[in-house]
């Protein structure tokens, strides 16, 4: 038995447009049941404030976000470093001011030993179910990031390796995970000195006008799969048919 352990803080990007995550306190009755135009005024309104807070004092079961507004960053910035009062700061914001919510994993003390053990796998992916809130793509590269360069609890080598041959190893995946005769050739070149993931990017190339949440690599110059190359670190390599393959049998 293997357990997936989270390497960056679970994140869930919001507005005040669409706060989602503080929908089950019942503060917001009146925000669900309002016209999206009469929402600033609620906001601003001292009894809904006073209601949050009462909330937050007197929290329900099941809440997600319970009120530690140091989990809670604009432009990368905890809102407690930003306003004495982060509750009256945040509901002041224009109501399409992107916040960042790092609810879980995000006490290194408490996550490194899990990303140690060895019966973890590394990882961290809601493969795009929910990309118009949140994306936490690039998982790994943080690892190589943070993990690796700024914490440095993992050398070089065995990062590269709990990314690699380690996961490829405990799923049974043939012939992946190592550079070897006879395995497929899927390599990533980066540069450990600035290898990482942007923040948090808004993009509007969805269907109908929607938007989307990304990030970009950092520090990387090419990715190939199956010895094909994919990415050159800026774009997509357009080809006519993709180079991967799926994957139907697996090691004893």
């Amino acid at each position: 038995m293997y357990i997936h352990s989270s390497c960056k803080p679970l994140s869930f990007d919001f507005t005040l447009r669409e706060p989602y995550i503080l929908y089950s306190h019942d503060a917001f009755d009146r925000v669900k049941a309002a016209a999206p135009e009469e929402r600033a005024a609620i906001y601003r309104d001292s009894a809904f404030r006073q209601r949050l807070r009462q909330n937050f004092r007197e929290p329900k079961p099941g809440i997600l976000f319970h009120g530690d507004w140091s989990q809670v960053e604009k432009d990368g910035v905890p809102v407690t470093q930003l306003a004495t009062d982060p509750l009256d700061y945040v509901f002041d914001l224009p109501l399409e001011t992107q916040l960042v919510a790092k609810l879980f994993q995000n006490d290194d003390a408490g996550v490194a030993p899990l990303l140690k053990h060895p019966a973890g796998v590394i990882a961290l992916s809601d493969a795009g179910a929910h990309l118009i809130y949140f994306c936490d793509a690039g998982f790994g590269l943080h690892f190589l990031a943070h993990w690796v360069r700024e914490q440095r609890a993992f050398t070089l080598e065995e990062g590269v390796r709990r990314l690699t041959s380690d996961p490829a190893r405990k799923y049974r995946i043939p012939k992946r995970g190592l550079i070897a005769p006879g395995y497929g050739a899927d390599l990533v070149l980066f540069d450990p000195e600035t290898v990482g993931v942007s923040g948090l990017e808004r993009r509007a190339d969805l269907p109908g006008g929607g938007t989307r949440m990304i990030r970009r690599p950092r520090g990387v110059h090419g990715v190939w799969v199956n010895g094909l190359q994919a990415h050159d670190g800026v774009k997509y390599v357009r080809r006519q048919c993709g180079s991967g393959e799926v994957i139907r049998t697996f090691d004893p």
